[in-house]
């Protein structure tokens, strides 16, 4: 036995008696909760039970300090005493920290958003069925212990906030709840979700995940469009009206961030909208252009498109093929046509689209296959 490994297994000694102890229960019952694949850590360290306990004595807020506790079964200022069934309290607890280290802690300068009482729910939909119910206390509990930000909202309720992204939380208990809208945008999720879902299936089958987890850290994409797009919110006009549904879409995870051009139209096709808003999206897209430095012009969505072999006209066969795209609209498709037979290699793109064959152009300088689109009223033609 290596000197890690009888390092371990003596905290696991350690932490079994301190938790049979706090529990009254049997230690050969606590250490198979200590041993079990679901309380190693799945985003991180193991959940030390010693720590646990220290946590409901030492802790600023919710600890006892020697007099009565101030955390109970049913929350803050509760009453109601812990219920430890002897079999898998330590390991819900172990579950309910991985969970909350799933989120990315708030600063140190931001005040604690995320209620107590909702976090449980979501903690026993994500959980179930390993860990079914969560109490609102042990949900504290585990979240003190863990150095989250905790605080009072005043009042003498039972239920604290929590120190984790407001935003986070909304995009998993809309992906875990019932009877809740699914987020369509990704730039919300915990960056330890995916994970997390992973390493509870796998546990549960009896796998001791060896990998630790890192927190990826945090690369922040250039998003030049939607940079801009946010800043009109206060204008008295049509891109006023469509920067407010978009930051609203972001923040609700309506819709993704549409770093681009290409990308706001992208997530035009993909909600309900006017006519009107998509009027006002070109304009928006057109002012962008103008005054961004060197601007990508947009390629649009490939929809199909088929191959064709083609005898020839004499000097051998070849191949004929056609591709679509979306236009801007969406009403109509971008068409290329490739005749790729010897003596006549002929290539074409064109807007098979009233609307958007009026509202944009071609960018000039490049080939067929690369063609790309600027609104047309950036030269004036419009």
């Amino acid at each position: 036995m290596t000197s890690s490994n009888h390092s371990q297994n003596r905290e696991l000694q350690q932490d079994a008696r301190a938790w049979a102890d706090f529990t009254g229960t049997k230690y050969t019952a606590a250490l198979r909760q200590m041993s079990s694949p679901l309380a190693q850590g799945l985003l991180g360290k193991r959940v030390s039970a010693r720590r646990l306990i220290a946590t409901l004595n030492d802790h600023e807020l919710i600890g006892g300090r020697g007099g009565n506790p101030m955390l109970g079964e049913n929350g803050y200022r509760s009453e109601a005493l812990w219920n430890f069934n002897g079999e898998t309290d330590f390991i819900e607890l172990a579950l309910i920290s991985d969970l909350l280290r799933m989120y990315t802690p708030i600063s140190d300068a931001v005040s604690p958003e995320v209620g107590s009482y909702s976090l449980k729910h979501t903690a026993e939909w994500f959980l179930s069925p390993h860990c079914s119910y969560v109490s609102n206390g042990r949900l504290i509990w585990a979240a003190a212990a863990l150095g989250l930000p905790v605080a009072d909202p005043g009042g003498d309720g039972p239920n604290l906030l929590i120190g984790v992204l407001e935003r986070e939380h909304n995009y998993v208990r809309r992906m875990v709840g019932s009877e809740q809208t699914r987020p369509h945008g990704e730039h919300y999720r915990p960056a330890g979700y995916a994970h997390l879902q992973s390493a509870l299936a796998r546990a549960a089958a009896g796998e001791l995940i060896s990998n630790d987890w890192v927190r990826p850290t945090l690369v922040e994409e250039p998003a030049p469009f939607h940079d801009w797009l946010i800043m009109q919110v206060s204008r008295d006009d049509a891109v006023g009206d469509l920067a407010g549904d978009y930051s609203a879409g972001v923040r609700g995870s309506d819709h993704g961030i549409a770093r681009t051009p290409a990308e706001m139209l992208s997530i035009f096709h993909e909600v309900s909208h006017s006519s009107e808003a998509y009027d006002a999206v070109v304009v928006a897209i057109t002012e962008w252009m103008r005054t961004a430095p060197s601007p990508t012009p947009i390629r649009t969505e490939r929809l199909g498109g088929d191959t064709h072999d083609h005898g020839g006209w004499g000097a051998g066969a070849g191949t004929t093929e056609r591709i679509e795209f979306r236009c801007p609209c969406g009403d109509g498709t971008i068409v290329e046509e490739h005749d790729n037979v010897p003596g006549f290699r002929e290539h074409d793109v064109r807007i098979a689209c009233d609307k958007c064959r009026a509202e944009w152009h071609f960018a000039e300088g490049r080939g067929i296959r690369d063609w790309a689109l600027e609104p047309a009223a950036m030269s004036g033609t419009l």
